[in-house]
């Protein structure tokens, strides 16, 4: 009798030794694979496929003149939200990394210019270096000369969300008109919570072990997002205090305002890029009574974004809805 029972007190122990492992490993990511930025398959366009496009986007009346179709605003599956929503249990189709944008661009929307603009606050220094590489890499498959088929930009989007009018910015994509180191930011700068840099740090949340029991076929799906969720909590967090010049590499930066991240990218790194403010709509994740006052004080460096997003899936800026019909 007592030899069955240390068998199975010991059989009892490993197995909760085993699914303690699992759970652990599961939540912390340990069995997830980095995904990296993907592979662009597509090649040159053909010189008289642009032809007939730029043909067809002349301006009536004018000799040279061609409206030009860009996209200055794409997320991958880089930006956390992205990736979460990529997933089968959420109805998703499976990750879409950079490359696929790369590829989308030029073959399927037939721009003739985008910008990577995945969320700062997913951008861990790695993924910026994936991010850079990967857009060169974009924009020498399409001609890397003085007529490429599609010119592609590196950016990021400064994300910030407050709870209240009083403490909310809204959002910033930044893009850099070269694709040179010494033209681009040295790191994505993320916006803070309502408060301080920790809010990406409670975002950056796992999915429940369980999950992966639930859906067991795509398990290695959510195994890769844990992992990718792993990653940018055990990324490091640049000092506050310290100019965006002087901070080191491998650190994520964080600007609490629109005015501190324009003084980030233009007094200390000494750049020039094009901030474009967007989601200025109320509903979703604009608190209700947001306008563009702060935005427009002096404090916050207006004059130093050059355009501003009318419409996009966070709705229409231009067209005035009421709170409760939102």
């Amino acid at each position: 009798m007592s030899r069955i029972l240390i068998r199975s007190t010991i059989a009892l122990a490993i197995l909760l030794a085993l699914g303690t492992y699992l759970w652990f490993g599961a939540r912390g990511g340990w069995f997830g694979r980095d995904i990296g930025p993907g592979t662009i398959e597509g090649k040159v366009i053909p010189a008289e496929a642009i032809t007939t496009r730029d043909t067809s986007r002349r301006v009536p009346d004018t000799d040279e003149s061609v409206i030009l179709f860009g996209d200055l605003h794409v997320h991958t599956t880089i930006s956390a939200d992205a990736f979460q929503s990529s997933l089968p249990l959420m109805g998703g189709s499976g990750v879409h990394p950079l490359a696929d944008a790369c590829d989308f661009a030029r073959y399927c929307s037939a721009l003739d210019f985008w910008a990577s603009t995945d969320h700062a606050e997913s951008i861990t220094p790695g993924r910026w270096t994936q991010i850079k590489d990967t857009v060169r890499s974009c924009q020498k498959v399409s001609g890397d000369g003085p007529n490429p088929d599609m010119v592609s930009f590196i950016g990021f989007e400064w994300t910030q969300v407050g709870l209240t009018p009083a403490d909310h910015y809204g959002h910033k994509n930044v893009i850099f008109r070269d694709l040179d180191d010494d033209k681009v930011s040295l790191r994505p700068i993320a916006a803070t919570g309502v408060g301080d840099q920790s809010a990406m740090r409670r975002m950056a949340q796992p999915m429940s072990p369980l999950v992966p029991v639930v859906d067991f076929a795509h398990r290695q799906d959510y195994f890769d997002f844990n992992k990718f969720m792993s990653v940018l909590r055990d990324a490091p967090v640049c000092d506050t205090t310290t100019p965006s010049n002087e901070l080191p590499m491998n650190c994520m930066e964080f600007a609490p305002t629109p005015g501190n991240l324009v003084k980030r990218l233009f007094d200390e790194q000494k750049l020039q890029p094009l901030i474009i403010p967007h989601g200025s709509t109320w509903g979703m994740y604009t608190p209700a009574g947001s306008t563009w006052a702060k935005t427009l004080d002096p404090k916050q460096r207006p004059g130093q974004f050059g355009l501003v997003e009318v419409y996009s899936g966070h709705g229409d800026s231009e067209e005035y809805r009421s709170w409760d019909e939102v």
